[in-house]
């Protein structure tokens, strides 16, 4: 029994093992790869291309096994290129088997590679000029359509074989004279050039003029002595596609013939076969201590005949032998720059000096006619006007009262016939002015006396384009010397007879002051569609009318010789005032120690001085002056010398016009005068207000207006049209006050506390 069951059980453990050797596949190990394919097994690439691959490896059965690390390899490199995760990258033509394998297993791919067709063939020329015998190539450009640059035969044509044949490889060699047309074409892509040849070389001077920065197209405008460097720009032509390089001379002879400066350029490259000022094809420069009367200069190509060419005749200018240059010799250019005080606005001062001169001169030398250059800095003048509400401000009223300040402050100086240019700084809190300067358009020969020679102008360095003061101070003085706006960028009242639509130059002129004083290594171009610089648009320069009425408005010297000179103070009434629209209103008026600035007798507007019985003490028929940014606002100013009692006797002002009048008469709480102008009982308040400053009050009764002067030099410092104003002064200087009940001045003189 008990035998009978071992044996049972041995049986059924035998037969348990034997169930179990004969479940499994091959035990109980992960599956191993049986295929692994490549998706696409086969595809074609351009150079520079790239494409995915994707391996799938899967068991016997037939079983996707994910995950499975797979080999990527590549049985040329060179062709093409495989990353780790499958990417390949085409590099060459050709054709590239890539390979991927897992656990012994390999799939493969084909890779064709191809290079990118030839989207489009372009020639470096459309034109070119040689001579016969000569030879010359024309570069070509070939792209794939996204641009990249490739490398493709090429096949030349010629339209004519005869006149030029053209090689394999592009060389195009001139068989007779005449018009050819080459080919280029690779991939059915091509371009054409046309070919000129000529029988001989030929190379001209076609023109040369002499230039200070602006010069007409027969260059008429002549040189101004003793100013701005000059530059002679010259122009060829030349019948040869890529010509040698070649010697131009400039010879400059005194007035007796003899040479008395010579200078070489080499020109290098293609000569033009239209030439322009606008591309000068050699450019000289002549400084200004060479600049003279009587000098006659010429200009050489090639004068040693190193080049080839079929005439000597045409390689000079002027044909004839030299040509005598024009000059001129303008009056000296005396300005005084001065820093504006702004009392209403904590104080703040236009910052000038001697160092920053230049940069307020640097457009003026470059654009305008002028020959010695005198700029001073004067004394800060304090007006109490106010310049606005920030953030905007620097309206028409602002400018005009400071002009009339400022006008005051020149015939009470010791520069009275220089021109005088305030320097504003807006307001912190400020950031946009609405004019960014003011300044008087004096008509022609009415500058007797140096009256309307005032303008002002925002300082160097406020708007954010730091050219745009300097190129102010230039547009202002171009008001002053009698030049209306140039209609470009929306300028006000423009001047109807402006020759160049839109305010433009209308000529390709060139910088010279720029090269002349290291700034730049040539003389630039201002193209013909460049601003005047009488107008608003950016980076101006001066146009040929522009140039010349400056010129002809600065040549005359009569009115400078019968000027009486700086120095000359005698005891002046000064009138001034404003009429706007035909309306005159007369400024509050005062008499001081100045310079007399006489009206120019004639027009439609009556000045007159009364004594309280009536008698017309003075009478003068007058224009005003108009200014550049008030159409309808013009200002008036005199300085009537006061002899034989006038001081004493004038009771009242009048000025008449075509629209209406205006008088001032004396107050009669006005103290009686003492000799030199003393009054009894007038008294000034003065009390220190800052560090730097102090306030100033008349106590007469009726007063209008303040003036403050410096009583030692007799400069102005402050006014204002009331009873009191700041003015900055330092501890003890003299001050002389002078009070006006509009037509009657007291004065009195302090010391600053």
């Amino acid at each position: 029994m008990t035998t009978t069951l071992a044996a049972r059980l041995a049986c059924l453990a035998l037969l348990t093992t034997a169930l179990v050797s004969c479940g499994g596949d091959e035990g109980t190990g992960p599956a191993s790869a049986a295929t692994v394919t490549i998706q696409p097994d086969s595809i074609s690439l351009i150079i520079g291309g790239a494409h995915q691959l994707a391996a799938t490896v899967r068991d016997r059965k037939g079983g996707l096994l994910a995950g499975r690390p797979v080999t990527w390899t590549t049985a040329n490199d060179a062709v093409a290129s495989v990353t780790l995760g499958g990417l390949v990258t085409a590099r060459s033509a050709g054709r590239a088997v890539i390979s991927a394998s897992s656990d012994g297993k390999v799939g493969e791919a084909v890779i064709r590679i191809e290079a990118a067709p030839v989207a489009s063939l372009t020639l470096a020329s459309d034109s070119a000029w040689t001579t016969v015998g000569s030879s010359l190539t024309l570069g070509t450009t070939l792209r794939s359509e996204t641009g990249a640059l490739l490398l493709r035969p090429i096949t030349w044509t010629s339209r004519d074989p005869a006149k030029a044949a053209v090689s394999l490889t592009g060389t195009i060699t001139a068989l007779a004279p005449g018009v050819v047309v080459i080919t280029a074409t690779s991939e059915g892509k091509s371009d054409s050039a046309v070919v000129s040849i000529t029988g001989t070389p030929d190379f001209a001077i076609v023109g040369a003029h002499v230039t200070q920065g602006v010069q007409a197209a027969d260059g008429s405008i002549p040189i101004v002595l003793g100013g701005n460097a000059a530059v002679v720009n010259v122009v060829m032509r030349g019948n040869l596609f890529q010509p040698r390089a070649m010697q131009v001379v400039l010879r400059l002879f005194d007035s007796n013939g003899a040479l008395v400066r010579a200078d070489t350029v080499t020109r290098q490259g293609a000569i033009d076969a239209e030439p322009d000022y606008a591309a000068p094809d050699a450019q000289f420069l002549i400084p200004a201590s060479a600049l003279r009367p009587g000098l006659q200069w010429q200009v050489i190509r090639d004068p040693k005949g190193i080049s080839r060419d079929d005439s000597a005749a045409n390689d000079v200018f002027p044909r004839t032998g030299t040509l005598a240059l024009a000059t001129v010799t303008v009056p000296p250019l005396d300005i005084r720059f001065v820093p504006i005080i702004l009392a209403a606005h904590g104080g703040e001062t236009g910052a000038v000096s001697p160092a920053t001169v230049p940069q307020y001169l640097r457009v003026v030398r470059s654009v305008h006619p002028l020959g010695a250059i005198t700029a001073t800095v004067g004394e800060p003048v304090t007006t109490q006007a106010v310049f606005g509400t920030a953030p905007r401000g620097g309206d028409a009223p602002f400018w005009t009262q400071l002009l009339g300040e400022l006008d005051l402050a020149r015939v009470a100086s010791d520069a009275p016939h220089a021109h005088w240019y305030g320097v504003v700084v807006p307001p912190s809190g400020f950031n946009f002015t609405i004019f960014g300067g003011f300044g008087y358009i004096p008509s022609a020969g009415a500058d007797l006396g140096g009256r309307s020679r005032t303008a002002l102008g925002v300082q160097v360095g406020w708007f954010t384009n730091e050219a745009h003061a300097r190129e102010l101070v230039a547009h202002e003085l171009g008001h002053n010397f009698g030049r209306r706006h140039a209609p470009c960028g929306a300028a006000g009242n423009p001047d109807p007879a402006f020759p160049v639509a839109g305010g433009r130059i209308g000529r390709a002129q060139h910088d010279v002051f720029s090269w002349a004083t290291g700034i730049a290594t040539s003389a630039a171009t201002y193209p013909a569609s460049t601003g005047d610089i009488m107008g608003y648009c950016d980076r101006p320069w001066s146009s040929e009318y522009t140039y010349r009425g400056v010129l002809a408005f600065r040549s005359p010297l009569t009115a400078i010789a019968a000027a009486p000179r700086a120095g000359q103070r005698t005891r002046v009434l000064v009138i001034q005032g404003t009429v706007d629209a035909g309306r005159p209103t007369i400024d509050p008026t005062f008499v001081l120690d100045g310079h007399p600035v006489q009206p120019r007798e004639g027009g439609s507007y009556r000045l007159e001085g009364r004594a309280s019985d009536g008698r017309v003490l003075f009478a003068h028929a007058f224009e005003p002056t108009e200014l550049d940014h008030a159409p309808t606002v013009q200002r008036f100013l005199f300085a009537i010398p006061v002899t034989g009692g006038l001081e004493a006797s004038l009771a009242e002002v009048v000025v008449r016009g075509p629209s209406g009048a205006s008088s001032l008469v004396r107050s009669p709480a006005t103290p009686r005068l003492g000799p030199g102008g003393a009054a009894s009982g007038v008294s000034a308040m003065l009390q220190r207000s800052t560090s730097r400053g102090a306030s100033l009050a008349c106590v007469d009764p009726g007063t209008r207006a303040i003036l403050v002067l410096d009583a030692f030099t007799g400069a102005m410092l402050a006014t204002a049209r009331a009873s009191s104003a700041s003015v900055a002064a330092a501890r003890g200087t003299p001050l002389s006050v002078l009070c006006s009940d509009g037509v009657r001045t007291t004065r009195q003189t302090i010391t600053a506390p």
